[in-house]
């Protein structure tokens, strides 16, 4: 049984030049945000996976939502949907993902726009905007 050979969308000049824009504005891939992560905010997704609108990843590394708010309204922009996954939802594929995949899987979603979150992440940032607004009560008494 012989496999059919996948072209490399790293040949791609198209796809290259979709990466160095999502470079230019989020950073270099990879980033690294805060030295801990209880340093987090609650938009932070450490190792987060952004996706195109054709499912390929375009970018990785430490997000924090409301930080990189321009620069992903920006990209958007540029490329179309943008979809924002967790890293275990996006890294260690084994599979290539399918566009269903990649929005039913998304914890932002960044098209027209605006910037949506997914009910889960919602309700964790709510959770975590709390819990840092009762330390911080805590601490003015």
């Amino acid at each position: 049984m012989t496999r059919k050979k996948q072209e490399s969308t790293w040949k791609d000049a198209e796809f290259v030049n979709v990466l160095r824009t999502a470079d230019k504005l989020l950073g270099m891939c990879g980033r690294m945000l805060y030295h801990s992560k209880s340093m987090k905010q609650p938009t932070t997704i450490f190792n987060a996976n952004v996706f195109n609108a054709r499912a390929k990843k375009i970018w990785f590394g430490d997000m924090e939502i409301e930080r990189d708010k321009e620069a992903l309204l920006k990209l958007s922009r540029r490329l179309g949907p943008l979809y924002i996954l967790y890293e275990m939802d996006g890294r260690f594929l084994e599979f290539i993902p399918t566009i269903g995949y990649i929005k039913s899987r998304a914890a932002v979603t960044v098209e027209n726009g605006t910037i949506s979150y997914s009910r889960d992440f919602s309700k964790y940032v709510e959770a975590i905007t709390l819990r840092i607004q009762e330390r911080r009560n805590i601490n003015d008494r």
